[in-house]
């Protein structure tokens, strides 16, 4: 299996055990990490040149509606019963199967790019087996 080291300008745990370094290296093979460290002294398959890097877990987004992601800031400012109205009781209605997929694959590509990794979809646009289908291609 493949060994990865990876050289981190900084390096967070988020385990107080641990603790955070500076000038830090992470050895992992395949989903595994093997080691945290300074100078690991470590023979790898692939070094990955991340010194001026921040390297952390990544983020989880536990409530999101991605296929909202073409609606992003329109509602910001309403209470729940002007987005009812108008989201769900207009714009949703006029949602193809098509707009699920794109939100979703739009919406999940900007998670990615913010360091989230897991991510709980709550899809409530679906009004056809055919929306659902291409909610989660």
């Amino acid at each position: 299996m493949k060994r990865t080291l990876v050289q981190c300008g900084w390096l967070v745990t988020l385990d107080d055990a641990i603790g955070d370094f500076h000038g830090a290296e992470l050895l992992f093979t395949g989903d595994r990490i093997e080691a945290v460290g300074k100078s690991l002294n470590a023979t790898a398959d692939e070094v990955i040149d991340a010194r001026d890097k921040i390297v952390m877990p990544g983020f989880v987004n536990a409530h999101m509606h991605t296929w909202e992601t073409a609606l992003r800031g329109i509602a910001a400012e309403w209470m729940s019963a002007s987005y009812m109205k108008h989201i769900h009781g207009n714009l949703a209605t006029h949602y193809k199967p098509e707009d699920n997929y794109l939100g979703n694959l739009i919406g999940a590509l900007d998670q990615i790019d913010s360091g989230t990794t897991t991510l709980v979809d709550w899809c409530h646009n679906i009004t056809t087996l055919e929306h659902a289908e291409r909610a989660i291609d």
